[in-house]
């Protein structure tokens, strides 16, 4: 196996989240609830503003590296991870808010409303991982307002 290979191999794994992307059905779905419970499970570090702008930043870098096909597969979801923990960070993590922070960001990353589909036409790994940043800030920012009319 060329060297190659063998990286677009461990890219595979990092970017499909160890293979949840190739789960059937809504593996976008997946991810996120997965990042859900890593934030709810250590929140100092998932919640952490600094550390979530390195995730954001590393699954650029490694959807870049790694060969696909198409524009956005769905077998990759490192960005659905990073969109989750955008929605997340600097919130109070409760298990109400984790929930709710799901539920707004899977809203937003679905029907991908203005500007978050035109961040997701952005080339290459930019635009994979965009949209679901933007609305990761999206969902956070409907969080915040929910939290001060409640």
């Amino acid at each position: 196996m060329g060297i190659q290979k063998a990286l677009n191999k461990a890219l595979e794994c990092v970017v499909t989240c160890v293979y949840v992307g190739h789960l059937p059905f809504a593996p976008g779905t997946y991810a996120s609830a997965l990042a859900c419970i890593a934030v709810y499970l250590v929140p100092s570090l998932f919640g952490d503003v600094f550390f979530v702008t390195g995730l954001v930043l590393f699954s650029v870098v490694c959807v870049g590296f790694f060969e696909y096909e198409g524009t956005d597969p769905g077998y990759i979801v490192i960005d659905e991870v990073a969109g989750m923990c955008v929605t997340m960070a600097a919130h109070r993590i409760t298990l109400v808010n984790t929930i709710a922070g799901f539920l707004l960001f899977r809203f937003f990353d679905i029907l991908k409303p203005f500007p978050i589909r035109q961040a997701e036409r952005l080339k290459g790994a930019f635009g994979v991982v965009a949209d679901d940043v933007v609305a990761g800030l999206f969902a956070s920012i409907i969080l915040v307002i929910l939290g001060r009319v409640l």
